[in-house]
């Protein structure tokens, strides 16, 4: 039996910077949650500022820095998603200054590589006597904008090169988890686009046994379909705000609250519990201790804030019958453990 937990867009850019230069950890409260996970899962969306310059045809661009990726050891990630738009915001010496860090120090990564054809390669986890395959991609929908000539491989999803993939290594693992960047279309949405709904159905449907989805840097509805769970979007589990020239980026107000599904793998994959977190907002300074728990009437405001999506598609309700809101699900929020917890921001 294996616990893993998913998490969603992680992107230490600008006052994570500065966060980690006053030796603050942010993430410290967080930690007692996912002691007991095995496997943590997510998606880098920021990486190193390289030696050479930027992806002129990229906008906007997330920065980091060598010594602040420190952080993704104190949250204790095992496998980072590369597959996403942001990973040639520095060149190939930023991918590789950032792909080089997360080697050495044991941090698996899959879905995109400086040498052709690996960004493509599965991710096999082999641990108490399981294996859990992995593929990661990302589709073209949410603007990567590499140049024809970068040195840098990403991923890039093709359905019918996907279900290739599931059957290739269907019958070499016990579980396979499709990990998707995607939805462009809804990019700051609450709800996932038809094209992710019926993608996501057609891969279970080959042989796909859970998909994650991250992009939209909200907090969008999961589906149980056949016995098998969709999260669309898990949202921002931590991002900065920033500035590029006269136009500010504040991904916070996208969205209040993020996700961390953990998921035991045995015989079936099920939903253990989810932990909900608000985004880790650093344009305020964040301390230590900045976790409190988030009152019910905040948790009541957001019930009300997703229930229209089921009014906006009653007209095919039995195809979205199975969406559930991860604020709505009554059946979770009755039978499983609820951990929620807030970030308490303090003035500069």
């Amino acid at each position: 039996m294996v616990n893993v937990s998913f998490l969603g867009d992680i992107s230490l850019n600008d006052n994570y910077v500065t966060l980690y230069k006053e030796g603050i950890n942010p993430f410290s409260n967080l930690n007692p949650y996912l002691k007991k996970t095995d496997l943590i899962i997510g998606n880098l969306e920021c990486f190193s500022k390289g030696d050479f310059g930027e992806n002129k045809l990229k906008n906007p661009r997330l920065t980091t820095t060598i010594e602040t990726l420190n952080y993704l050891k104190l949250i204790k990630l095992n496998v980072a998603c590369l597959a996403n738009n942001h990973v040639y915001d520095h060149l190939e010496d930023g991918f590789k200054k950032t792909t080089d860090f997360l080697q050495n120090n044991e941090i698996s990564f899959l879905g995109a590589s400086y040498e052709k054809g690996k960004e493509s390669e599965p991710k096999i986890i082999e641990k108490d006597d399981l294996k859990i395959g992995l593929f990661n991609y990302v589709t073209e929908d949410t603007h990567p904008n590499l140049p024809s000539n970068a040195s840098v491989f990403l991923n890039i999803f093709n359905l019918d090169k996907a279900l290739i993939d599931i059957k290739s290594i269907k019958n070499r693992v016990n579980h396979l988890v499709i990990l998707f960047h995607w939805g462009g279309s809804v990019e700051g949405g609450n709800y996932p686009d038809w094209y992710q709904i019926t993608i996501s159905r057609k891969l279970i449907d080959a042989g796909a046994d859970l998909i994650i989805g991250h992009h939209s840097h909200t907090l969008q509805p999961y589906e149980e379909y056949k016995g098998k769970y969709i999260f669309y979007s898990l949202g921002n589990f931590c991002i900065s705000n920033f500035s590029i020239g006269n136009k500010d980026y504040n991904y916070y107000n996208y969205n209040y609250i993020s996700a961390i599904p953990t998921f035991t793998f045995d015989n079936k994959i099920k939903l253990k519990k989810i932990l909900f977190i608000q985004n880790f907002e650093t344009y305020y300074k964040v301390t230590d201790t900045s976790f409190k728990f988030i009152l019910k009437k905040t948790f009541f405001k957001l019930f009300i804030r997703f229930k229209p999506f089921f009014y906006l598609y009653k007209f095919d309700y039995k195809y979205f019958k199975t969406i559930r809101s991860l604020l709505l699900c009554k059946k979770f929020s009755s039978n499983k453990k609820l951990d929620i917890i807030k970030t308490k921001i303090r003035s500069k």
